[in-house]
C-alpha cells in the first residue's frame, strides 16, 4: 500500500498546472499547516462535492437552483439577446470581474483540438451549443470568446461554419484584438478585457 504523503503527491500532481514538486511542496505545507487549516480545506472540498454542481443551461458549475440553473442563467437582469462562448469556466468569471459584458453565457468545455492532435481527444459541447440555440430564440448575437491561439482561432472558424449554416439570422462575432497572440481569457487584465468586447467583430 502506497505511503499516504506519496498518495496525496500523487493526487495534487493530476491538477492542472502542478507538477510532481510543486505537489510534493503543497503536501509538506499541509503536513506543517496547523489542524484547524486542514480542516477548513477538507471541509470547503466537501462543500463542494455537496452544493456545487454544472449549470443545465450554460455548464459552469456553480450552486444551481431548483431548476439546476446558475445565478447568471437565472438572473433576470442579463441580457438574453447576447450569447458569449468561452473554453472554461474561469472564462466566465473573468469577464464577470471586467464588469464589461451583461449576456448569458455557454462554457464549451475545451477547445476543438487542431487535426493533428485529435487523437483521444475528447469533443467540445457544439451539439449542446446548437442544441441551447434551438430551445433559445432570444439569442440575436453568439461571441466567441476564445484565446488567442491557433486552437482557439480553429475552433471559431469551426463553430462559425457550423453557427451560420444552422442559424443564419444569428450574429456571430469575435472578440476584438485587443488580445494579444497567444493570449489566455482567465490571464488578460480587464482593460484588455473591455477592448477585445468592444471591438469584436
Amino acid at each position: 500500500m502506497a505511503h499516504p504523503i506519496n498518495q496525496l503527491i500523487e493526487l495534487l500532481s493530476k491538477m492542472p498546472g502542478i507538477g510532481p514538486r510543486q505537489a510534493r511542496r503543497i503536501a509538506q505545507f499541509l503536513l506543517r499547516a496547523p489542524v484547524a487549516y486542514r480542516k477548513k480545506v477538507i471541509e470547503g472540498i466537501e462543500r463542494i462535492a455537496e452544493r456545487v454542481s454544472q449549470c443545465a443551461l450554460c455548464y459552469r458549475f456553480d450552486e444551481v437552483d431548483a431548476g439546476a440553473h446558475c445565478s447568471l442563467c437565472a438572473s433576470a437582469e442579463r441580457d438574453e439577446s447576447l450569447l458569449a462562448v468561452v473554453e472554461k469556466d474561469v472564462d466566465v468569471e473573468s469577464i464577470e470581474q471586467a464588469g464589461i459584458y451583461k449576456g448569458r453565457y455557454f462554457v464549451l468545455g475545451g477547445l476543438i483540438p487542431l487535426a493533428r492532435q485529435r487523437k483521444g481527444a475528447s469533443s467540445p459541447r457544439v451539439d449542446l451549443l446548437k442544441s441551447r440555440m434551438n430551445k433559445d430564440k432570444k439569442i440575436q448575437e453568439v461571441v466567441l470568446a476564445f484565446a488567442i491561439t491557433p486552437e482557439g482561432d480553429y475552433t471559431a472558424r469551426e463553430i462559425i461554419h457550423t453557427l451560420r449554416e444552422t442559424f443564419p439570422h444569428t450574429a456571430v462575432s469575435m472578440l476584438g484584438r485587443g488580445l494579444s497572440l497567444g493570449a489566455e481569457i482567465e490571464y488578460a487584465d480587464q482593460e484588455t478585457l473591455r477592448n477585445a468586447f468592444t471591438g469584436r467583430h
